[in-house]
């Protein structure tokens, strides 16, 4: 019963999504122009001749960020489940979680004091 649960909401969630997008594109008004190829600043024209490369140094803290709110999705279905199985997987759930989540905090902390 949870199973089919998670299917249900995955797949609500997933057409919900997909219909946002192509509904989207659909009423987008379509108007290229010059000025909307340019590349902007804060809603400035850019200050370099050539754009910078991007830093990538957030790109953990990014992920860490899509990480926690899956956890945080997938707890909340297990609360859902109300029985005492879907309270012990939740439970060790999170616990593994909170474990990796620790273990890529001290390697990126690792990583910062190499890089000085």
């Amino acid at each position: 019963m949870m199973i089919e649960t998670f299917f249900i909401y995955g797949l609500g969630v997933s057409t919900a999504v997909f219909l946002l997008y192509f509904l989207g594109v659909a009423l987008a008004p379509y108007a290229p122009s010059a000025i909307k190829n340019e590349h902007f600043e804060c809603g400035l024209p850019a200050s370099a001749s050539t754009p910078k490369k991007a830093n990538f140094g957030f790109f953990v803290y990014a992920i860490m960020f899509i990480v926690a709110d899956m956890t945080a999705l997938f707890v909340a279905l297990f609360v859902f489940g109300l029985d005492r199985k879907a309270s012990m997987v939740a439970s060790i759930f999170v616990l593994v979680m909170a474990i990796a989540i620790s273990l890529a905090m001290r390697e990126l902390e690792l990583q910062e004091k190499e890089g000085k």
